[in-house]
């Protein structure tokens, strides 16, 4: 059962004269590869049949998939309305291609089917064409990594994720083969510009950096991680406990981006709160998430 705690300490948001930033791990220290991607007005969401997607004054409605079974290779195929002003138009369009209309370019990045992850969404990319590059902007097909956009925000929330590895994460296992293990399939397997969180840590306390948290992050599922500052334990926390060392690391990262963002403690959540078809970040973190722990020892940290 969640404990409840007082509006005063869900809302209020203490001040501190500063909250050190922890000591972080950079990117370049354990890529195999740099972040790809370019920046553009743009953004990126996974949406289901019937689900629409509002950027500017554009709509894009997901209005049904299929499978196109003529050609010797089956591909997915998604119908779309588009809307913008008085003008309106359908279009069927295959899985990995890209087209442009009215101002925008619009990239059917994926289309996930039956037994795939994302089972039922459509991952779509959608630019104003005028703040593309001209190879991605000119371009008929999707692409892969090379061609993603980089889409900025504002933080607004502060939220813990774990990877979901098929195995935990042990004491004395280098957590580096993970991280580039999540850029590789990332980007093959996803077509992602970098690894999809902000943050990631080890159960040693370490902490990597990840994606440039300047801009969105990445997820399987259909909510917006628009806004949301995404830290990530490595490992599997249905099947693993936090360290002390682990539990240290997300509560300093924590304060920091609170204190950095002004973001308000309630705002301290988790991927099960935003999405109710996943308990990430696992059983052995939302625990401390329920009981306000984090919440709790964030707000120790903004009062020095």
């Amino acid at each position: 059962m969640v404990v409840l705690l007082t509006a005063l300490a869900c809302t209020a948001r203490p001040t501190a004269r500063t909250v050190a930033k922890p000591n972080i791990i950079l990117h370049t220290a354990w890529q195999t590869q740099p972040a790809l991607g370019h920046v553009a007005d743009a953004t990126r969401r996974n949406k289901q049949t019937g689900d629409s997607l509002a950027f500017h004054d554009l709509t894009v409605a997901v209005l049904a998939t299929s499978v196109d079974s003529s050609t010797p290779k089956p591909t997915d195929v998604v119908r779309l309305r588009l809307a913008r002003g008085g003008s309106n138009d359908e279009r069927l369009a295959r899985e990995g291609s890209a087209f442009n209309w009215n101002g925008f370019h619009v990239a059917v990045v994926a289309i996930y089917g039956p037994g795939e992850l994302g089972a039922g969404l459509v991952a779509l990319e959608v630019a104003t064409v005028k703040s593309l590059p001209p190879e991605v902007a000119s371009s008929d097909v999707a692409g892969g990594a090379s061609l993603r956009l980089r889409v900025a925000h504002n933080i607004t929330h502060v939220t813990l994720h774990h990877t979901g590895d098929a195995q935990p994460l042990l004491p004395g296992e280098d957590p580096v083969r993970r991280l580039r293990g999540l850029q590789s399939w990332g980007a093959s397997d996803r077509n992602w510009w970098d690894v999809p969180y902000h943050f990631l840590l080890g159960v040693d306390g370490r902490i990597f950096e990840g994606r440039d948290y300047h801009y969105i992050g990445e997820t399987n599922t259909s909510y917006d991680p628009g806004g949301h500052f995404l830290i990530s334990a490595l490992g599997n926390y249905e099947k693993q406990e936090p360290t002390p060392e682990t539990l240290k690391a997300i509560a300093d990262l924590m304060a920091w981006a609170v204190k950095e963002f002004d973001v308000p403690l309630d705002r301290i959540g988790g991927h099960y709160n935003y999405f109710t078809g996943t308990s990430c970040p696992g059983a052995g973190l939302r625990k401390y998430l329920e009981d306000g722990t984090f919440r709790r020892m964030v707000a120790e940290r903004l009062r020095g």
